[in-house]
């Protein structure tokens, strides 16, 4: 059951990011998924191999689940949160569009501990909380970054 539904939430998000509005270009989006997936990477290897935080489940099937969690679903996540964030006027929507996306990233590791993909053991929603929430205002800075970038070399 686990990996289906996977493989549905990663078509919805990656079919979301397509037909959005995109004020970022390709490439810059190319940049900062691939930053989010490197940073997503290293980030569960830390918490699993050397904190010990929280344990992954040894089923193959279970671990394709966490692996496009990993490397599809949360990167496309920020993906989409950055380019509806970046194409609103007011900070009321801005806020809203955080709390969703921040809500979709937590919503993904309950199903990660209901699913027992991931088993916790010095760790807490709250924490993964404070790092959904880093991982979403590091992708917004990143593709600050990335703008700049982009402005100060077509000058």
């Amino acid at each position: 059951m686990a990996l289906p539904a996977a493989i549905v939430i990663s078509l919805y998000t990656v079919l979301v990011f397509y037909f959005q509005k995109k004020p970022l270009s390709f490439l810059q989006n190319s940049i900062v998924f691939m930053i989010i997936t490197i940073a997503a990477k290293n980030y569960t290897t830390i918490m699993t191999l050397q904190l010990k935080l929280f344990k992954l489940t040894e089923d193959s099937l279970l671990f394709l689940f966490f692996l496009l969690h990993r490397d599809i679903i949360g990167p496309v996540i920020v993906l989409i949160f950055i380019n509806v964030f970046l194409g609103t006027a007011t900070w009321k929507k801005k806020v809203f569009i955080f709390i969703g996306m921040f809500l979709s990233l937590q919503l993904m590791d309950i199903l990660s501990l209901l699913f027992a993909v991931v088993t916790y053991t010095k760790w807490k929603l709250l924490y993964a909380g404070i790092a959904n929430s880093a991982f979403l205002i590091f992708g917004l800075g990143l593709a600050g970054g990335v703008k700049y970038l982009n402005r100060e070399h077509s000058v």
